[in-house]
């Protein structure tokens, strides 16, 4: 016990809460990472829970003061090319391992800018209208179809996809402009 009557904190402990204060402050980043690999969300977070799975088990093995982030990187590369390869024993299309060595080495530096990204994102979705801002949210966080929001719009899946194209260019504009200008 400390002066104060509480419990002394061990540094095991403290290490432990590290480990999970950075394991939960890059789930966003390893699911978009993940998600990117193997470019299909549901299997991109059963993938997410074993790679969480794996760095507990090998938390030991963590080097304190080197990157987090890129270490959970590298073990989610090496859990994705195991699916991968477990998925090619039972005779499913799968990606090519010098392509998937590509993007598991690629990704890690442009992930460094996604919370700025983020940020600039936000900003750039509350200048949206109403209308605008409910179909990029159907479309990318919703998991019904264009369809369905076309008949509940009264507008055309064709109308809903020429839409989405604007948006996504001018949302794409509005990020670099604001990037730029934190980076100014």
């Amino acid at each position: 016990m400390d002066r104060l009557g509480g419990v002394e904190s061990s540094p095991e402990i403290d290490d432990v809460d590290s480990f999970v204060q950075e394991l939960t402050g890059c789930q966003d980043d390893l699911i978009l990472f993940i998600r990117t690999i193997c470019g299909d969300f549901h299997l991109a977070a059963d993938i997410r829970q074993e790679v969480n799975m794996v760095l507990w088990r090998k938390r030991g093995k963590f080097a304190p003061g080197t990157s987090f982030r890129s270490w959970a990187y590298r073990i989610a590369h090496l859990e994705v090319k195991n699916h991968f390869r477990q998925t090619k024993r039972r005779s499913v299309t799968s990606l090519d391992p010098e392509l998937l060595d590509y993007f598991a080495a690629e990704l890690p530096a442009s992930t460094d800018e996604l919370p700025e990204r983020r940020r600039a994102l936000q900003g750039c979705m509350e200048r949206l209208t109403p209308k605008d801002h409910e179909l990029i949210r159907h479309r990318y966080w919703s998991e019904s179809s264009l369809e369905i929001l076309a008949s509940s719009s009264d507008r055309s899946i064709g109308t809903l996809k020429a839409r989405l194209f604007q948006l996504r260019a001018a949302l794409r504009l509005c990020i670099s402009e604001r990037l730029s200008e934190v980076s100014a």
